[in-house]
């Protein structure tokens, strides 16, 4: 079981841990700046789902999402499934399996999306995306023209928003290349939007990746927000592709990474990006200690700064690499303990 548990990532996929490694600093796309605001948000521990309790549902937590009625989706990249709980962490059902054929995964890639009408969207590496019904019965498959898909974000089953590495990253050689594509059912491109300030003409396949794998996500507008993991630059788009605001956040580190035989290992700035209500949350990936990760907290208005908090997470024993928000609670995963937080704010 502590073997599952503790199972590393597959090559090419972002490494989730600060290894402290003979890397390339990639400084032309890092961030800086110091605290914006003081006003520390207070979190008050409300649940715990314990992945080694249930002997007959084991499950190793990566990723999670709420539904509308309020149901815990949990990802397992390990199993290749995705477990879903009542509000109160009871067990209600499971689906996904490791396989070639329709709702099966060639690999179950950590990011994935509910929509408002319930439609599960998960990312079967590299490029393809495979929806479910939310009462986990398959519903449709789409064939992407990416080369790798990074993050997804579904407004509906036929608009739903990626990032990836279009053409293959060796290929991409300008600033022209979007951070983000809005795609239909059919996986035909409806919009384009964003860019990289950085110019990758020169860069290495391994600076390419760290700048391209973008986190993303949508507000109750259909607005896209979205930041490289190799910096800290959130960026808001309206629902037309039309560019709102950008703001830098004040996170001091920077993106590295390393090749070996086992594929590319990155020590990303950031994890993840969450949006609700009138906030928007970004996850550090470094800096971690005894209280977790900081997650800092900006309006969706006008990027405005509104406070910060830390996952109570202990990060020097466990991995937690993502958040969610639903209303006033937070969620979190414990990924080498196999455990879930949930949170209120308070």
């Amino acid at each position: 079981m502590f073997s599952k548990l503790r199972k590393p990532l597959p090559d090419g996929y972002i490494a989730i841990r600060n290894c402290a490694v003979a890397a390339i600093t990639i400084s032309s796309i890092s961030c800086g700046g110091s605290d914006p605001v003081e006003t520390i948000i207070t979190l008050e521990q409300t649940m715990v789902i314990d992945g080694n309790a249930d002997l007959n549902h084991c499950f190793t937590p990566i990723n999670l999402s709420v539904d509308s009625e309020g149901k815990l989706f949990v990802l397992d990249f390990v199993s290749m499934k995705i477990l879903v709980f009542s509000s109160e962490g009871d067990f209600l059902y499971e689906f996904g399996r490791p396989g070639e054929g329709p709702g099966e995964f060639h690999m179950l890639y950590f990011n994935f999306d509910i929509d408002e009408s319930g439609h599960v969207y998960t990312i079967n590496h590299p490029d393809r995306i495979e929806i479910f019904h939310n009462d986990g019965s398959y519903f449709a498959g789409i064939t992407t023209d990416m080369g790798q898909i990074f993050d997804i974000a579904a407004v509906d089953t036929n608009r739903i928003y990626i990032n990836g590495f279009p053409w293959g990253v060796g290929l991409i050689n300008s600033t022209e290349s979007p951070a983000v594509t809005l795609i239909d059912v059919n996986g035909e491109v409806i919009r384009e939007i964003g860019h990289f300030d950085a110019d990758m003409k020169n860069m290495s396949y391994g600076e390419k990746m760290v700048l391209m794998s973008c986190v993303i996500d949508t507000d109750d507008d259909l607005a896209l927000y979205y930041s490289s993991a190799g910096d800290y630059r959130v960026n808001k788009y309206d629902s037309t592709g039309v560019f709102v605001w950008s703001v830098d956040g004040p996170c001091p580190f920077e993106a590295y990474f390393t090749d070996s035989n086992e594929g590319s290992t990155i020590t990303p700035v950031i994890w993840d990006l969450d949006v609700e209500g009138d906030r928007v949350y970004v996850l550090w990936a470094q800096g971690g200690d005894e209280r977790g990760y900081r997650v800092d907290v900006f309006s969706t208005d006008d990027g405005e700064p509104a406070g910060y908090f830390y996952t109570r997470t202990p990060s020097e024993a466990e991995r937690n690499m993502f958040i969610n928000v639903d209303g006033d609670d937070i969620y979190t995963v414990a990924y080498d303990d196999g455990i879930i937080y949930k949170y209120r704010m308070i």
